[in-house]
């Protein structure tokens, strides 16, 4: 799927996470061994995924920051009944399984996979996951399984592009953290690696890495040390962001526009 760097939101998302993540204060975390830099990422789009307007500025936003190349492509992967954990929820350990057998084939051992799918999902701890990673830098599998089913706008507001951009924005923080912890980096709690525990969490929390966590991300290969250029744009009819002002007030105005409110 070819990249198509749109004018979007991550220009006020990247620029507010900056800050906030030049003032974190922390050290580096010690990984238990080296860090796994993967070879590719590879994003797999479900066919029930109807609504797809946010891959390309997933796609190229995850390029714009990651040295491995990232590719897109479709997967038909039945998921039949026996795969539910409730009547209206996917238990995201069985989607997971299926995944990987799928596409066992596909890549190697650095080979780094995500699944996207429309389906609300749990596991046995919480009623409802955005995502899920499975693997570390020593298991020969790495992968991920992302539901878009609660990272959509549905209220009424705000246009078809920044609707896909919020989308993108959500599923970049949550497939970004996971490509660190499946690299075998520390389960930090502090900027891109915090746990959401809603979608407001989500909305809040930052779209970059602490400052010492980044530096150790682009020492292992996995970061690239300089951003490539590309994916963060300010539209030119309504900028989100202009000189002087509120970074956080503008994304948190894009947000509630977006979703009615």
């Amino acid at each position: 799927m070819r990249c198509m760097c749109t004018r979007f939101l991550f220009a006020a998302a990247w620029l507010l996470a900056g800050a906030s993540a030049a003032s974190a204060q922390g050290a580096p975390g010690k990984s238990e061994g080296p860090l796994l830099a993967p070879a590719e990422i590879l994003l797999y789009a479900h066919k029930a995924l109807q609504n797809t307007d946010f891959i390309e500025p997933l796609t190229c936003a995850l390029k714009r920051v990651l040295v491995a190349p990232v590719d897109v492509q479709s997967l038909d992967l039945p998921l039949g009944l026996d795969l539910l954990a409730t009547p209206s929820q996917f238990d995201v350990g069985k989607i997971a399984d299926r995944f990987k057998r799928a596409t066992a084939t596909d890549g190697g051992s650095r080979t780094f996979k995500y699944f996207l799918l429309p389906y609300d999902m749990k596991d046995a701890q919480f009623h409802y996951v955005f995502a899920t990673s499975f693997g570390n830098a020593a298991t020969p599998d790495h992968v991920g399984v992302v539901s878009t089913a609660r990272l959509e706008v549905t209220a009424v507001g705000g246009t078809r592009r920044q609707r896909a951009e919020i989308t993108a924005l959500r599923a970049y923080k949550l497939i970004l953290k996971s490509v660190a912890r499946l690299a075998g980096y520390p389960d930090l709690q502090r900027c891109i690696l915090a746990f959401p525990r809603n979608l407001d969490d989500l909305d809040r929390k930052a779209s970059e890495f602490c400052a010492p966590d980044r530096d150790a991300l682009v020492a292992a290969g996995i970061l690239k040390a300089q951003e490539s250029a590309g994916c963060v744009y300010v539209s030119e009819s309504e900028p989100l962001l202009r000189t002087g002002g509120s970074s956080e007030r503008s994304v948190r105005r894009v947000l509630a526009a977006a979703d009615g409110g």
